[in-house]
């Protein structure tokens, strides 16, 4: 498809193609046109190149996502990620991917999920972040990792996460896919630090989760005080003695589980 370049707005389009922009925002499409000596608005000149193709909606007002020639139209090259990253662009929110949207991103899982899963460090970051997110909030001890454009919580603190809120995992059949290599990412100084301060219910339920799977970094966990419920409290599918886990959610038994160590 073949898009006009206006002789006028040329030099911005020249200078995102020469900065390879994946995300173009209101301040900074307003520094290249008056960079450019370029007397028009800049909300006519984001009009003009949203017309012919040059610069796509990404959802967040005053955010678009720059369309480079080498894409041959108007088409996105933004993926999974893009709505987060438009909200990064112009925004303080301190969140990262987690579940399978984390494991995809770092390489451990084979695909993203359709919706992908955010979680924000307090409910009011949660609230600035858009609907067509799957936000959760989640508090890491761990930095965040990068991958895809995007924070990413650490392979430890999805873990920990997972154990912390696990009704919030969308599909526990569909995690086993990834869990095993997510965990096998891990050291017990991870799993340790991510733990730290939390109640000794997330700790049952990382060691129940990890038994099977991780049992160098499960012996290292301290026991549990108290009973520990592992999804809503309905009828228990087992009962692990050793963390005191009553588990109705799980479609899997962990301490069936292969190690990956």
């Amino acid at each position: 498809m073949t898009r006009a370049i206006p002789p006028s707005l040329a030099p911005v389009l020249e200078q995102l193609e020469l900065e390879e922009a994946d995300l173009v925002t209101t301040a900074r499409l307003d520094d290249l046109v008056r960079a450019a000596g370029i007397r028009t608005a800049t909300r006519t000149v984001a009009a003009r190149l949203r017309e012919r193709g040059w610069l796509l909606p990404t959802g967040q007002r005053g955010v678009w996502e720059f369309a480079p020639a080498a894409v041959a139209g108007p088409y996105s090259r933004g993926g999974h990620t893009r709505l987060l990253r438009s909200v990064l662009a112009r925004s303080e929110v301190a969140c990262g991917l987690t579940f399978q949207a984390a494991a995809w991103a770092l390489g451990l899982a084979d695909r993203a999920p359709t919706r992908v899963e955010v979680t924000a460090v307090s409910e009011r970051d949660a609230r600035r972040l858009p609907d067509g997110l799957d936000v959760s909030v989640f508090a890491p001890r761990l930095d965040y990792q990068r991958a895809k454009g995007v924070p990413v919580l650490h392979p430890a603190s999805v873990l920990v996460h997972m154990a912390t809120n696990p009704t919030r995992v969308r599909s526990w059949s569909s995690a086993l896919e990834w869990l095993p290599d997510l965990v096998a990412e891990v050291t017990t100084d991870d799993v340790l630090v991510e733990l730290g301060r939390r109640p000794s219910t997330v700790a049952s339920r990382s060691g129940y989760l990890l038994q099977g799977l991780r049992p160098d970094v499960a012996e290292q966990i301290i026991g549990p005080s108290t009973k520990t419920w592992f999804g809503p409290r309905r009828k228990v599918v087992r009962h692990d003695s050793r963390w005191q886990v009553a588990d109705t959610l799980l479609p899997f038994d962990p301490r069936k589980l292969e190690s990956v160590t």
